[in-house]
């Protein structure tokens, strides 16, 4: 309780010093508003289509659904937001976007998960960025579906080259094999109901394979989520 209480004196604080402005269109933002207006959320293009591979992977029970946010497009609001989430180290923009992906999966059913399991980047990147971008996308889930995160649940135990000028079947094979489960969360998972979450899925190369990790390792229910969908040119 002291905590959040001085985190909202000290937040009162900051925006009084330097007020609140627009992530996308640097205009001044409300009180209740944080990071995106109202006006430029509107404009967040949702993504309600089923991805082009889910009833493939729901049929070879890998998964047992699928889901993003938002579309990805260039130059739009949603780019704005995962660039300072990721580049930025703005943590708190991907648990808005947690948040968002987490009510988003409320609403469509009554189900429960155990844990929310963020894709890992491997050790090397990690040095560079500092940070894993999506494991503040599973903390932000986590607060609307009180599913515990579990960070380290999959190791990517081989560097991979980057997936963006990669057609999908050599996505595919650039992932294949890069992830285990942590043997210490092996007993943890079985039967277990989890969400697996990534900033962005294109392919779904990357996500549906920690997703067959997990189920390969006695995992129970598996859905897998994303911030914002890409089509691949």
């Amino acid at each position: 309780m002291f905590r959040r209480t001085l985190n909202r004196v000290l937040d009162e604080i900051v925006n009084f010093v330097l007020p609140n402005s627009c992530l996308c269109c640097e205009s001044p933002i409300a009180p209740d508003e944080r990071f995106i207006c109202m006006n430029c959320f509107k404009k967040l293009e949702k993504f309600g289509l089923p991805h082009p591979w889910k009833e493939e992977f729901i049929a070879k029970s890998v998964i047992d659904n699928s889901l993003s946010a938002f579309w990805f497009r260039e130059g739009t609001a949603i780019q704005t937001l995962l660039h300072c989430m990721k580049y930025e180290k703005m943590k708190s923009v991907g648990r808005m976007l947690g948040n968002q992906i987490g009510r988003q999966i409320a609403e469509l059913n009554g189900m429960t998960f155990d844990y929310v399991v963020p894709v890992p980047l491997h050790k090397a990147r990690i040095r560079d960025r500092q940070y894993n971008q999506s494991e503040f996308i599973a903390k932000g889930m986590s607060e609307v579906l009180n599913a515990k995160v579990l960070n380290d649940a999959l190791i990517r135990i081989r560097y991979t080259q980057t997936q963006t000028k990669l057609n999908k079947a050599e996505r595919k094979e650039n992932v294949k094999g890069a992830f285990e489960v942590n043997q210490k969360h092996k007993d943890k998972i079985t039967a277990k109901n989890i969400i697996v979450v990534d900033d962005v899925i294109t392919t779904g190369a990357t996500i549906l394979e920690c997703a067959e990790v997990l189920k390969k390792s006695g995992a129970g229910k598996i859905w897998v989520c994303s911030a914002a969908y890409a089509a691949l040119d």
